[in-house]
Order: C-alpha cells, then structure tokens, then sequence
C-alpha cells in the first residue's frame, strides 16, 4: 500500500532538488569556424581538393634527411662532454687511472 501523497507536498523538512543552470557561450571564436569550414570544404570537396590537403599535410610533418650531419654533431658533443667529464674527474681525484 502506498502512503498518501498530500501530506508529502505540504511537508515543512521536504528536500528541493537542486535547480539546473544552462548558461550560454557569449563569444565567437573565428578561428574555430574558419577550421570548421575547411574541414567541412576539405571532407565535402572534391578528390583533388583532398589530394592537395594530403599533400600539404604530409608535406608540413616530413622531415628531410640531412646526410649524417646530425649524427656527426651529436658525436662530437658526446665526445667533448666526456673529455671534460675525464679531466674533471682526473682533476679532483675521483678516479684512479
């Protein structure tokens, strides 16, 4: 048996749940539309126009290869850390050799 509702509403202790609040964005964000329509243009648009977006993707990520230059750089300074990390040590006495 189910108690009786109209007590229920005149309660003086009864809870309220609490109230939504649903505030809008107040701004506009131009680079995001601006985004927003290239993607649109870019997923819409036609093969070459995606192609093209390929292209200049692939294009601003890739790295070219440098011939070794890099590599002979990186060894010369692990070189020249370790000779001054050996006469450091030898300096001090850390080390017997």
């Amino acid at each position: 048996m189910q108690a009786p509702k109209l007590p229920a509403m005149f309660s003086v202790f009864r809870q309220r749940g609490a109230r939504g609040f649903d505030f809008p964005t107040r701004y506009y964000d131009a680079e995001k539309e601006e985004r927003e329509k290239r993607h649109k243009a870019v997923l819409e648009g036609d093969r070459a126009t995606r192609d093209l977006f390929r292209e200049r993707l692939h294009h601003s990520w890739h790295r070219e290869r440098s011939s070794g230059a890099h590599l002979q750089r990186l060894v010369i300074i692990i070189g020249l850390v370790t000779a001054i990390l050996f006469f450091i040590i030898k300096a001090f006495g850390l080390v017997q050799f």
